[in-house]
């Protein structure tokens, strides 16, 4: 199952940003989803990882899926990085805690329940804001979802 994420911030960084993510499993899929980032911290970043939370949480347990994304700071997050903070107790290299980390926790978790049950979870990086269908609808529904 390929499986399309995005996210995106208005005014990212600011005072009043907002952010909004975006699911595409398809043309016309009822699974597809603009949701407005839940809390506080209104990042592209959280965004990005939000919507590959959402993204595993609405594909079937025991479907093996490839999730698209334009982050490769949110796909290093959850294939490179983790194991080396999950091993430092979730602390950077400087040792500050690490950003993001209810996410990424949570995503990794998913990543997990879904290999007991049988399916893999790939992540494949794609160029932003280019010619591939998937990645511009993921982030007409993110910016919709930002809207909101």
């Amino acid at each position: 199952l390929k499986i399309y994420t995005d996210g995106s911030s208005l005014a990212n960084g600011k005072k009043g940003s907002r952010a909004g993510l975006g699911v595409f499993f398809g043309n016309g899929d009822p699974r597809n989803l603009s949701e407005k980032l839940p809390g506080e911290l209104q990042t592209n970043q959280r965004a990005e990882l939000m919507a590959m939370l959402r993204a595993l949480e609405i594909a079937p347990l025991k479907q093996t899926v490839q999730i698209f994304s334009d982050s490769q700071y949110s796909i290093n997050c959850v294939t490179q990085w983790a194991l080396s903070w999950e091993r430092k107790g979730w602390k950077t290299a400087a040792g500050d805690d690490v950003k993001n980390q209810d996410i990424i926790r949570d995503v990794l978790a998913k990543m997990t329940e879904r290999t007991k049950n049988g399916s893999n979870t790939y992540f494949q990086w794609v160029k932003g804001h280019a010619s591939d269908r998937g990645n511009i609808a993921a982030d007409r529904l993110a910016v919709i979802g930002a809207r909101m």
